[in-house]
């Protein structure tokens, strides 16, 4: 992967989306803000990918217009989970879009299609207590 433009430190982000159950019928949107910490020459998606202990499968190319394009597929007992979106980064922005379906197989069997967007600006050099 090539270097990320992002300059390391505390960022804040803004996460918004919406998690739908069909077989509920359910829509319940998302909205939070957290703040992480961005360490230098890693990648502004480190944060949010799965642990390096699952069962996953993880894609990126590049993109036009400065974006990557990811793929994430986890698998584990009675559960799937597949994640695709981009993520567009500059020295202090970032713009992520992804769409991600977990089927659940377990006794109660449903799937969820959450569609989220992450927006983050960076507060500062200094990551403080956040890790």
């Amino acid at each position: 992967m090539n270097e990320s433009p992002v300059e390391p430190g505390l960022w804040d982000m803004t996460i918004t989306g919406t998690i739908h159950v069909p077989s509920a019928n359910v829509n319940e949107p998302v909205h939070r803000n957290v703040h992480v910490c961005i360490q230098a020459h890693e990648s502004p998606a480190e944060p949010f990918l799965p642990s390096k202990h699952g069962h996953c499968r993880i894609t990126h190319a590049p993109m036009a217009n400065g974006k990557e394009h990811w793929k994430i597929h986890c698998t584990a007992p009675h559960a799937v989970v597949n994640q695709v979106g981009w993520i567009q980064s500059l020295p202090q922005t970032l713009d992520s879009h992804w769409r991600i379906t977990e089927t659940i197989t377990g006794p109660a069997s449903y799937t969820t299609e959450t569609t989220m967007q992450m927006r983050g600006t960076r507060i500062g050099p200094d990551c403080g207590s956040v890790r």
